[in-house]
């Protein structure tokens, strides 16, 4: 019987085989399958797995039994991971050429985040990287397959190609740190993507949008909202704790961050804010203090759009901990004055 089940799932095309096989293991294990295929595989393999119809339980039955026959033809030794091969040549043949070796086995340690980027049309990914400092576009490119770092380069102002290009050609070594810091961006342009061409609209993000360029009295608006639904006026309130509510405080609360909170902190977060927003949170510490943290600014080298976001969202994290606990008092919105 296992037989005829052999021959009969070995009669089916291979491409038949395998949409019946994800089928079989479930959504999560199919996942975990198709994530290691390439752009083409995912592709093909999806639609026959939509396409597919009049399987009978002997064509089920037959791929899987010749499934589990290679399977166990070819599981006698497992291969190694590559946390195990990784430890096992650091201490062979130390970690920079270990790291080089198992590169070159594994395709590269960001080989299977990048293959998501084969989905996402040149565009939006052009959209995300102007955002970015040229070096991160440059770094960014040179870890794209070549086909796709042209499609993407060429809808760029032609005026920075030869730029691009130049940066791409001038790279040699890239240290770890950086290649953290390009998966850090890669991660932040899925996360772009996903917000541009979703259909969900978070209703109170879209609020708090509106709400921090209102013109008109903050204050009243919150109240009002209080008597339709306490918690979305609450919710609201609370996400109105973004980096440029920091204008709005006195030189005491700000002087009271400005100590609390760790310099290298408002060193990145401050990186590429306006000046009339930088003397404004400076101008609250005594002028020699100040010119230390502008040298500090203006030392600091051209920063990843991701981390100097991501240092913003840290202080105000702290801000809105301080808040609540008593500690400091924080405007979210600007008071009214009478006269």
């Amino acid at each position: 019987m296992n037989q005829e089940k052999l021959d009969k799932g070995s009669q089916l095309p291979a491409l038949d085989r395998a949409a019946i096989l994800l089928l079989s293991m479930g959504e999560e294990n199919a996942a975990s399958v198709i994530r290691k295929l390439g752009r083409r595989e995912v592709q093909a393999i999806s639609e026959r797995m939509a396409k597919i119809s009049n399987v009978t339980q002997h064509d089920v039955a037959g791929t899987l039994s010749e499934f589990f026959d290679c399977y166990r033809n070819e599981s006698g030794v497992n291969g190694a991971s590559r946390v195990y091969l990784e430890r096992a040549l650091d201490k062979a043949v130390g970690r920079k050429l270990a790291k080089t070796m198992l590169d070159d086995i594994y395709g590269g340690a960001m080989n299977d985040d990048l293959r998501r980027l084969e989905w996402i049309p040149p565009e939006l990914i052009v959209r995300f990287l102007e955002q970015e400092h040229v070096q991160m576009q440059a770094l960014f490119l040179a870890f794209l397959p070549p086909e796709q770092a042209s499609a993407i380069i060429v809808l760029f102002p032609e005026s920075k190609h030869d730029d691009l290009l130049y940066r791409i050609a001038s790279l040699r070594e890239v240290s770890e740190h950086v290649i953290d810091d390009v998966r850090l961006t890669l991660e932040s342009c899925i996360e772009f993507v996903g917000r541009q061409v979703g259909a969900q609209v978070n209703g109170v993000d879209k609020a708090v949008e509106i709400m921090n360029r209102y013109n008109g009295n903050k204050s009243q608006i919150i109240e009002l909202m209080k008597k339709h639904n306490t918690n979305v006026a609450d919710e609201i309130q609370e996400k109105m704790y973004d980096f440029d509510s920091l204008i709005k405080q006195t030189d005491e609360t700000l002087t009271l961050l400005l100590n609390d909170i760790p310099d290298e902190l408002w060193t990145m977060s401050l990186k590429g804010v306006n000046s009339d927003f930088l003397a404004r949170v400076l101008g609250a510490l005594p002028k020699r203090l100040a010119q230390v943290y502008q040298q500090q600014i203006d030392g600091l080298s051209a920063q990843p759009l991701s981390k100097v976001i991501a240092a913003r969202k840290e202080i105000m994290s702290i801000v809105r901990d301080m808040s609540k606990q008593g500690d400091i008092e924080y405007r979210l919105f600007e008071e009214e004055t009478a006269g």
